[in-house]
């Protein structure tokens, strides 16, 4: 039964796709998003997740309309983020030009001819995928870790996809070497770190006033390896472009401490993914189950009713 959910939703990815092919570039936006609202309408349980992660995030700050204008909109973004993806094939530099604005270049461009390896961390906001395939047409290739998708068959493209412009993806599972040969050649390794992790590895930081379980990966290795940690976001315009925003070299602390090193970097890090989330909310991946996993002995708060027409 699985191999055939797999097999269907490899059909309907590769008809999606053959409909992009079909499909103006500029359009890009407009039709993700149609999508995004579709997924928007019909998927409740992830309606009613984003919903929740909002209230418990903001609270009063948001009322109920305003709570459902953010939901809506970041899946809206989720949907766009989606066509764009299936359209990397046909995207050449100059389109990338011209989708993507930038601000900061003078940061990564520092980090890269330091020597030392870049660590380039991000979040689930705007087009994550793209400031990816970006860096492989500015000259600055990354190894990407990634958490593989449930379908095999869905992931070997998505791989194709991600690797289009010189970028290597990795399994977060078996990172570790690959991570560390691309940090000691000079490369840029490519990390998200506002998903949540479920095993024991994980670093409860705060993210909106509740703690998360974090992956320490980023942290480890800017520790271990001396690399630059550079933030980046992908900011969606109305015109349909990126801002894309480079952000200072964030310079660990070293206390003698491990754990108190990697926690405190882990924060910090964590702290400037919430400061965009918290400026544009549309841009984030509310859908994600971010506090899911609790700090031993913290049983989960029951959790409200979720509201199905957020």
């Amino acid at each position: 039964m699985r191999d055939l959910r797999f097999r269907l939703e490899q059909g309907g990815l590769l008809a999606l796709s053959a409909l992009s092919r079909l499909l103006p570039k500029r359009a890009a936006p407009l039709v993700g998003g149609a999508i995004g609202t579709l997924f928007w309408a019909c998927a409740s349980r992830r309606r009613g997740i984003a919903a929740e992660n909002v209230e418990r995030a903001l609270g009063e700050q948001v009322d109920p309309a305003g709570r459902s204008r953010i939901v809506r909109a970041a899946c809206r973004q989720l949907g766009r983020t989606l066509v764009e993806g299936l359209l990397f094939s046909r995207y050449t530099a100059r389109d990338i030009g011209r989708i993507i604005h930038y601000t900061g270049l003078e940061h990564i461009r520092a980090a890269y001819e330091s020597g030392r390896g870049v660590l380039l961390f991000s979040g689930h906001f705007g087009n994550w995928e793209l400031v990816a395939l970006m860096q492989g047409y500015l000259r600055m290739p990354l190894t990407m870790v990634t958490r593989p998708l449930d379908n095999p068959l869905l992931e070997a493209r998505l791989a194709r996809l991600r690797g289009l412009s010189g970028n290597e993806v990795v399994h977060k599972r078996n990172s570790a070497r690959a991570m560390l040969a691309a940090l000691s050649a000079g490369r840029g390794v490519a990390i998200v770190i506002d998903q949540n992790v479920r095993d024991g590895s994980a670093v409860f930081v705060d993210f909106f006033g509740r703690k998360a379980a974090t992956t320490p990966a980023l942290a480890l290795l800017a520790l271990r390896t001396g690399a630059s940690v550079i933030p980046v976001f992908a900011l969606p315009r109305p015109d349909g472009s990126y801002l894309v925003e480079y952000l200072p070299e964030v310079v660990p602390e070293r206390t003698g401490s491990r754990e108190t090193d990697v926690f405190a970097l882990t924060q910090r890090c964590t702290a400037i993914i919430e400061g965009y989330v918290r400026r544009y909310p549309g841009a984030w991946l509310w859908m994600h189950e971010r506090w899911k996993t609790r700090p031993r002995g913290e049983s989960s708060a029951p959790a409200r009713a979720r509201e199905a027409t957020a």
